[in-house]
C-alpha cells in the first residue's frame, strides 16, 4: 500500500476533529445529565407505631433532609443526632416509653433525624449509639412541638 501525502492529512484532520470536538468523552453519555436524572436511593423509612403514631427516620442526604423539613410541621417530636463536633451520626437505637414506662417504640433509625407525632403527655427517650446512652425526659403539650439534639463526643 502506499501512503500518499494526500491520505496522511485526511487521517490528521479527522483524527483532530474527533478530539476537538469530542475530547475526553469518548462517545459516552453525558454523567452530569445521567446524575441529575437518577435519584440518590433513599433511606427514609416511614411507619406508624404499634399504637398508630406515625414516625419519619433517615435524613442521610440533602434531599431527606427537604422532606424532613417539608414535612416537619406534622410531628411534635423531632430528634436529631450528632457528634458533639458537629457531624450527624445514624444507626442510633431508639426507644421511646410513655411515663409508665409502656414502650411506645424501638427502631434503629439509618439517619441523623427521627420525627414522631405522640399524644400529650410525659415520655423518656433513650438513644444509643457506639454503646452509650443518652436519655431525655419529654413533655408533650397540646400543639407545641419540640425538638432535641443528641450529642456523642466521638473522640478519635
Amino acid at each position: 500500500m502506499v501512503w500518499s501525502f494526500r491520505h496522511d492529512v485526511k487521517f490528521w484532520l479527522f483524527s483532530l476533529l474527533v478530539f476537538v470536538l469530542d475530547p475526553l468523552k469518548c462517545g459516552m453519555p453525558r454523567t452530569d445529565l445521567l446524575a441529575a436524572e437518577i435519584p440518590a436511593p433513599s433511606t427514609i423509612t416511614e411507619g406508624k407505631t404499634a399504637q398508630g403514631y406515625p414516625y419519619l427516620a433517615g435524613g442521610v442526604s440533602s434531599n431527606e433532609r427537604e422532606i424532613f423539613v417539608a414535612r416537619g410541621r406534622d410531628f411534635n417530636l423531632k430528634l436529631s443526632f450528632a457528634d458533639r463536633k458537629g457531624p450527624y451520626i445514624a444507626d442510633v437505637q431508639v426507644v421511646i416509653e410513655a411515663a409508665k414506662g409502656v414502650e411506645i417504640i424501638r427502631i434503629e433509625v439509618d439517619g441523623p433525624l427521627f420525627f414522631i407525632r405522640l399524644p400529650d403527655g410525659n415520655y423518656v427517650v433513650k438513644a444509643t449509639f457506639n454503646r452509650e446512652t443518652k436519655q431525655v425526659n419529654v413533655k408533650l403539650v397540646k400543639d407545641k412541638g419540640v425538638h432535641y439534639t443528641l450529642l456523642w463526643d466521638l473522640r478519635e
